[in-house]
């Protein structure tokens, strides 16, 4: 297709374009999920806690929301096509300084620098598309995004666990090196040089710039994830100080925010946030991405520790199942401009996503095979164009170019903190959870049980048994947990109304 404000771009460089723009998505995509999909095998490399591996993740997404923070202001400066370079750079150095890393402490630092690199690309890729193609030639574009974003996070999984297997856990981030680079040669052979359309966008003065607010989000946002994951860690009632660290974070996002609403040059304008359909699409896009970075841990981690699956199988497992959300996306392109502001096609999405999890709670005992677990995760693949594609259909429909970039960019920092507090809170449930089991189930084996004091050989037999069961406990557990939660939210989505009026 051809765009009104390129018309110098045949068809083929407009589907390259949006092939690009997906694949600049898909980088960050790609390196929030594989902290996820391969964390164990990470966590093992750096010898990190469940504690310190949040530390990672954390980084990564303030760092994130900093960038995205930043980019409307910066990208005014020079322009979008800039911007996604020098992220995709910053990505590959990122994801190079985590494959050399040999200490929590170092994987932390560098995942910041990765953080703030990819964290702004799929803002920078999807403003873009707003910036360049009218309303009604939107649709199509998104074909090209979603098979160069969903396409790298579907091929990623496999293409890891195979080269982990036959060389090492850095082999994961090698493989986003090799990405990021590849996609900034797309970017750069395919782009606009600089897109400015009609409007206030380019009347606006970029200076001066108020870095204090750059630093009390990126910090408040850190501050607030680690502060709950820690929480696991403690019972309120007994420990009513843990909750510091999260009201601490919380105090400096909102002093951020404050500082944006007096700023008149400002860096995120919060006016542009408080539509009651936008905030209503907030609140279901952080219920998706947090029970999507719970999703992305949780299972590997139950495939490989516990159903015993290797890497290679739960990677091609992943593989199919992002493949089907893939194909899901594609046809949802086709289709979207007639299913748009249906509650009830979000309310199917999540009641899927929960039939999912009660399947796969109800499959968690030892010797199943894969044949069995497949069929609830290909179930939850195919709920991406409900609970998320229909989401966004429905909250930035009023927005013009100018609000739509505010939006935009505060819709993505809240995907990067939700994001990975849900990996973190399930590490770290995951860990609490298999303790309590695992207590529970020693409890009940007594000397009668084991004939007498067993051969050491036995015992560690006994002793990875009974970790594998902990494991299939606590993953049952939460996984019940979160289909209820699902069920919930799918019922609120059938009632809770967008508009005012």
């Amino acid at each position: 297709m051809k765009l009104r404000a390129l018309p110098h771009f045949s068809s083929a460089r407009v589907f390259l374009f949006t092939l690009a723009l997906g694949g600049a998505t898909g980088v960050d995509f790609v390196a929030s999920s594989m902290m996820g999909i391969a964390g164990t095998h990470i966590r093992g490399g750096v010898h990190a806690s469940p504690e310190d591996f949040l530390w990672s993740m954390t980084s990564y997404a303030a760092m994130a929301s900093v960038a995205n923070l930043m980019l409307g202001r910066v990208a005014r400066h020079t322009s979008y096509r800039t911007c996604t370079a020098i992220g995709l750079i910053l990505a590959a150095i990122g994801s190079l300084l985590c494959a050399l890393c040999d200490t929590p402490l170092e994987l932390t630092f560098a995942r910041g620098v990765q953080g703030f690199g990819a964290g702004g690309l799929f803002t920078a890729s999807r403003i873009l598309i707003q910036l360049v193609a009218a309303r009604d030639e939107r649709p199509p574009l998104f074909i090209g995004f979603n098979i160069g974003s969903l396409g790298l996070s579907a091929l990623t999984p496999w293409l890891a666990a195979e080269l982990v297997e036959s060389a090492a856990w850095q082999m994961v981030f090698a493989i986003q090196v090799v990405l990021a680079l590849a996609v900034l040669m797309l970017v750069l052979l395919t782009y606009p040089v600089r897109v400015v359309p009609a409007g206030r966008l380019r009347e606006l003065d970029i200076d001066p710039m108020d870095w204090s607010v750059v630093i009390l989000f990126g910090l408040g946002a850190m501050v607030l994830m680690h502060g709950l994951g820690d929480l696991r860690f403690y019972e309120l009632a007994s420990s009513p100080s843990v909750a510091l660290m999260p009201l601490a974070g919380l105090l400096l996002i909102g002093t951020a925010f404050v500082r944006l609403h007096r700023e008149p040059g400002r860096w995120l304008d919060p006016h542009a946030l408080l539509g009651r359909r936008y905030l209503i699409g907030i609140l279901f896009y952080a219920i998706y991405y947090f029970l999507n970075g719970l999703w992305s841990y949780l299972i590997p981690t139950l495939l490989q520790s516990g159903f015993g699956f290797g890497f290679q199988v739960t990677g091609e497992a992943l593989t199919w199942a992002s493949t089907l959300s893939l194909g899901a996306m594609l046809c949802f392109s086709m289709v979207g401009p007639k299913v748009f502001g249906l509650r009830r096609y979000i309310a199917l999405g999540y009641v899927m996503f929960a039939a999912a999890l009660l399947m796969l709670s109800l499959r968690t005992l030892t010797g199943v095979s894969m044949a069995v677990i497949l069929p609830a995760l290909l179930l939850q693949g195919l709920t991406v164009p409900f609970v998320m594609a229909q989401v966004a259909g429905m909250t930035f429909v009023d927005f013009d170019e100018d609000d739509f970039q505010h939006a935009y960019a505060f819709k993505n920092i809240v995907r990067q903190i939700t994001t990975a507090s849900g990996t973190g809170a399930a590490s770290l449930w995951l860990q609490y959870g298999e303790a309590i089991a695992r207590t529970r189930l020693v409890e009940r084996i007594t000397p009668f049980d084991l004939g007498g004091v067993p051969p050491i050989s036995d015992m560690m037999r006994i002793a990875s048994m009974l970790q594998t069961q902990a494991t299939l406990v606590a993953s049952a557990n939460l996984l019940s947990a979160l289909a209820i939660f699902c069920g919930v939210v799918a019922v609120v989505a059938l009632v809770i109304r967008w508009r005012t009026t």
